[in-house]
C-alpha cells in the first residue's frame, strides 16, 4: 500500500531499538491444508508521537511485532491531530500507542483533535472498523464519554495505580475466544495497573495477579478484554508498558492475535510451540533495590526497607510535607514535630501571615493553626524509573467559609542519579481569592521587629545535633550573625553529619535550594538559623516585607530542593542553578 501523506511512517522506516523474538519463531506458519493465511494484509495505522511512556522505542517494537507475522502493513502517525475520515478509509485498524494523559504529555506544536477528527474516528469504528489499545494508549480525552467507551478501560487518577514493575502470573479467564483459543497460562515482567474500571458489557479475557507484596491489589486485575463498539470491535491489552515486558512471547501473540480479530473478526494467526508458561524464579526475584511504598496518607521510596524520601498527605498531618528525607543508606537529614517547634514539618511549605491570620504556628494538641489549610491530592503518580508527580489544590481559610487563598502546587520528584543525588521541584502557583495581604513577623529594626523574624515559605527543619555544619550561598560561604543569617542570593545550601561518628551512612549530606529568578523578591530573601539546637533555612520571600494580592490576582513560586552528600561549593550551586533554569526554559 502507497502512503502519501508526509505524516504517515511506514513501519519499514524507524530505526528499531528493540530486538524481539518474533516473525517464524513466533507464529510459525501453518502446515498447507490447515487453516492456510491466505487474506490480504491487514492494514494497521498505529498511532504515536505523544505517551507518558517512551513511544519513542514502544512504537517501533509494536510495528516490528505486528509486521514479523507476515499478517499486517503498518503506518505509523505522530501527528495524530492530522486524521480524516479519508484517511482513516485505508485502514482496517487503529492500534494506539497515544495519549496525552489528561494533557500533561501533550505535544505543545500539537493543536489537538477537533470535532470533525474526533467524529471521524468514532465513525471509523462503529461502522466497522477495529480498535487495539496498548498499555497506557487509552489515557487520553476523559470528557469524551464516546472515547472513553471505544477504549473500554483508561488509567483513572485517584482510583487506578499500580505497584512495582515486577514479575506476575497471568491466567485465561475466557480460554475459548478467539484471541486466547489455544494459548494458556504465563508469566511476565511489566507494570500491572490495578483498580482501572472495566464496563459490564466488555469481556475479561485475561487478569494478572497483583500481590500486595509489590503494592498491588492483593487479586487478579484485568489485563486483557475486549467489547463491541457498533459494527466494530475493541480490545484493550494493559501490558506493553515497555520494550522489555515486550518481549515476552505471550504479549506479542495477544497483541498480534488481537489486531487481526479486531480488525476482521476472525483470528488465524497460531499460538507460538514455545510458550513462556509460568516461571517462579523469575516471579520472586528482582534486581533493583528501589521500592515504592504506600499508605495511608503517604507515599516513600525504599531501597531495602530504608527510606530515602517520604511524601506525607494525611488530613491528619499539620501541613502535607517530606519527612524522612535521606541521602544515600545514611540517617533522615529532616526532623519533623520537634517539641521546640512542633508545627516544623521537614521540608514543608507555609505562609505566616494570610490579613493577619497566623498559618505557620501550630496548636500542640490539634495540629490546627489559627488559619485554615485544606487539601487534596489531584494526582499522585509514581513511574518505575523511581521518578514521582503530585499534584494537589489548597485552600486557605479566613474562616471555614471564607477562602482568601487558593494554591496549585505540583512537585516532580526526579530518581537519585548514579551518586545519590535527587531533587525535588516545586510549582505553586497562588490566586488571591479576595484582596490578601501576605506577611511575617517584622525584622528587629520595624515596629514589633523580632530577632527571629522574616520567615515564611518554603523550608527545612535538619534533624537534632546536625554536627559540623556549613552553609553557602551562590555568593560564597555565609556569615552567621547571633545564630542567624539572612541575605540575597539566587541558592543556598545547608550541610552537616548527623549520627553518631562510626554510624553506617553517617557522613556529610546536605540540602540545597535553588530560587527561579521569575520568583517573587528574586534573588530570593534567605532566612538561615545555626543555633545549638535548630538548624534550618528557608528561601523566606516575604523576608524583608510584605505583598499585597488584588482578588483575582496569580504568583507562582518555583524552587528546587536538591538532596547530596559531600559538600558543595559556590561554583557547583551556580552550575546548578543554570540548568535548573534552562530545564524551565525548555
Amino acid at each position: 500500500m502507497t502512503m502519501v501523506a508526509r505524516n504517515l511512517i511506514p513501519a519499514a522506516a524507524w530505526t528499531l531499538t528493540c530486538l524481539l523474538t518474533i516473525g517464524a519463531s513466533a507464529f510459525p506458519p501453518p502446515e498447507v491444508g490447515e487453516n492456510e493465511i491466505t487474506d490480504a494484509p491487514i492494514r494497521v495505522l498505529l498511532l504515536s508521537g505523544a505517551n507518558n511512556h517512551d513511544w519513542k522505542t514502544t512504537t517501533p517494537c509494536i510495528s516490528q511485532i505486528l509486521e514479523g507475522t507476515d499478517r499486517f502493513v503498518v503506518d505509523v502517525l505522530q501527528q495524530t491531530h492530522t486524521m480524516t475520515a479519508a484517511m482513516l478509509a485505508g485502514y482496517d485498524v487503529i492500534v494506539s500507542d497515544f495519549n496525552t494523559f489528561i494533557g500533561r504529555y501533550k505535544d505543545p506544536r500539537d493543536p489537538g483533535w477537533t470535532d470533525a477528527t474526533k467524529r471521524a474516528y468514532i465513525e471509523f469504528v462503529r461502522r466497522g472498523g477495529g480498535h487495539v489499545v496498548v498499555h497506557a494508549g487509552s489515557s487520553s480525552f476523559y470528557d469524551w464519554p464516546e472515547y472513553q467507551e471505544l477504549v473500554i478501560t483508561s488509567f483513572r487518577v485517584g482510583q487506578t495505580d499500580h505497584g512495582s514493575y515486577h514479575a506476575f502470573p497471568v491466567r485465561l479467564d475466557v480460554p475459548d475466544h478467539p484471541i486466547t483459543q489455544g494459548m494458556s497460562a504465563f508469566s511476565t515482567i511489566d507494570e500491572l495497573w490495578h483498580e482501572a474500571p472495566v464496563p459490564a458489557d466488555a469481556t475479561i479475557l485475561a487478569s494478572a495477579f497483583s500481590s500486595r507484596a509489590s503494592r498491588g491489589s492483593g487479586h487478579y486485575e484485568p489485563i486483557a478484554m475486549v467489547k463491541p463498539f457498533g459494527k466494530g470491535r475493541s480490545f484493550t491489552l494493559l501490558l506493553g508498558h515497555d520494550t522489555r515486558s515486550m518481549e515476552n512471547k505471550a504479549f506479542q501473540t495477544l497483541l498480534a492475535r488481537g489486531t487481526e480479530w479486531a480488525a476482521t473478526g476472525d483470528v488465524t494467526l497460531p499460538v507460538p510451540e514455545v510458550w513462556p508458561g509460568i516461571d517462579v524464579n523469575e516471579l520472586t526475584t528482582s534486581e533493583d533495590p528501589l521500592r515504592w511504598r504506600r499508605g495511608d496518607g503517604t507515599l516513600a521510596l525504599t531501597e531495602s526497607e530504608h527510606v530515602i524520601w517520604q511524601f506525607n498527605y494525611s488530613a491528619k498531618t499539620g501541613k502535607p510535607h517530606f519527612h524522612p528525607i535521606s541521602f544515600g543508606k545514611g540517617p533522615p537529614l529532616t526532623l519533623n514535630g520537634p517539641l521546640d517547634h512542633p508545627w516544623h514539618h521537614g521540608l514543608w511549605f507555609s505562609w505566616k501571615l494570610i490579613n493577619g491570620v497566623n498559618y505557620w504556628e501550630e496548636d500542640r494538641l490539634t495540629n490546627r493553626a489559627e488559619g485554615c489549610t485544606s487539601w487534596t491530592v489531584a494526582r499522585l503518580t509514581t513511574e518505575e524509573d523511581h521518578t514521582a508527580h503530585i499534584e494537589m489544590d489548597l485552600t486557605y481559610y479566613a474562616t471555614e467559609a471564607e477562602p482568601v487563598l487558593i494554591e496549585r502546587r505540583v512537585i516532580d520528584i526526579s530518581a537519585p542519579d548514579p551518586d545519590g543525588v535527587f531533587h525535588l521541584d516545586w510549582t505553586m502557583t497562588f490566586t488571591a481569592v479576595q484582596d490578601v495581604l501576605l506577611d511575617r513577623t517584622p525584622l528587629p529594626g520595624e515596629p514589633g521587629g523580632k530577632v527571629f523574624g522574616g520567615y515564611a515559605g518554603l523550608s527545612v527543619r535538619f534533624a537534632l545535633l546536625m554536627r559540623d555544619r556549613r552553609v553557602i550561598s551562590s555568593d560564597g560561604p555565609v556569615t552567621f550573625e547571633d545564630d542567624r543569617y539572612r541575605s540575597r542570593g539566587r541558592a543556598m545550601d545547608y550541610t552537616g553529619i548527623v549520627g553518631d561518628v562510626g554510624d553506617v551512612g553517617a557522613e556529610r549530606a546536605g540540602v540545597a535550594i535553588l530560587d527561579h529568578p521569575e520568583n517573587l523578591n528574586a534573588p530570593s530573601p534567605w532566612y538561615v538559623i545555626k543555633g545549638p539546637v535548630m538548624s534550618y533555612f528557608s528561601p523566606a520571600v516575604l523576608c524583608y516585607g510584605p505583598h499585597r494580592m488584588a482578588a483575582d490576582e496569580r504568583m507562582t513560586l518555583r524552587y528546587r530542593v536538591l538532596v547530596h552528600g559531600g559538600r558543595w561549593d559556590e561554583e557547583r550551586l551556580m552550575a546548578e542553578s543554570e540548568q535548573f533554569v534552562n530545564e524551565i526554559k525548555d
